[in-house]
């Protein structure tokens, strides 16, 4: 479930304004046959009043699983493992390797050992998020690595992606200034960045790193495209020693 604000208009005059916002309700159901997204949204007004917009809402019946095997489209990329999952939560490592991934292969595709000819796994990194206090106290601290497989085939058509995901290479979280530590991996956007003819699958891997405690709370992320054929690219990614409270200094860690 995802709830998301959007679209803040002055529903009143210059002279007498009246703020509003939409909020929309996001409900996924995802398992083993088939994803569902039912979308509601509301838009609330500074006035007292709402009007509701286009809302799914009701009880709704999923298809049944069909006795035949599924069909299976190399050109097309479908997403398996999971979405997304925690690697710390609330302080606490949770990180499990064995299920903890995601892959990009062939719609149809259920189990990535249908296909063949896996290469890795490959290991990109290391990367850091370090936020400091006064003196230099360390406040919390996680180092990861991005990991995954390439090269998969089926019927010696594609290249494709699985056990995407990281691997933990030291991480903490100052007790004293009671921080909280959360780490979240998603795994986003997966793509046929080859052709038609010979597919080559991709899926983004993010890290959320989010730190809280009595001092202030912030949020980096760090975004890595991995493919099929090997390669990988990096995007947007906050990886740095960020100094709190106040002044703000930040100093790349090499």
């Amino acid at each position: 479930v995802e709830v998301k604000s959007l679209k803040p208009v002055n529903y009143g005059t210059s002279g007498a304004p009246v703020g509003g916002v939409d909020i929309q309700v996001s409900v996924s159901s995802h398992g083993l046959f088939e994803k569902t997204t039912k979308v509601c949204t509301m838009t609330l007004k500074g006035d007292g009043t709402s009007a509701l917009g286009t809302c799914e809402h009701g009880t709704f019946e999923l298809s049944q699983p069909s006795n035949d095997p599924p069909t299976i489209d190399p050109s097309v990329i479908a997403e398996i493992g999971k979405v997304f999952f925690w690697a710390i939560h609330n302080n606490e490592d949770n990180l499990n390797n064995t299920v903890d991934w995601a892959g990009a292969v062939p719609k149809g595709v259920t189990e990535w050992t249908q296909l063949e000819n896996w290469k890795g796994p490959s290991r990109y990194g290391s990367f850091q998020v370090l936020w400091q206090g006064l003196f230099w106290v360390t406040l919390a601290d996680f180092e990861w690595s991005f990991v995954w497989k390439w090269g998969g085939d089926m019927d010696g058509v594609g290249q494709y992606v699985t056990e995407a995901g990281i691997e933990i290479d030291a991480e903490s979280a100052s007790g004293i200034y009671g921080q909280n530590l959360d780490v979240k991996v998603q795994a986003l956007n997966p793509v046929n960045y080859g052709t038609e003819d010979e597919p080559v699958g991709g899926v983004d891997i993010q890290v959320s790193v989010r730190d809280s405690g009595v001092l202030s709370s912030a949020m980096r992320t760090c975004t890595l495209t991995v493919k099929g054929d090997g390669d990988y690219q990096l995007g947007d990614c906050d990886t740095d020693t960020f100094v709190r409270p106040p002044p703000p200094h930040v100093a790349l860690v090499v």
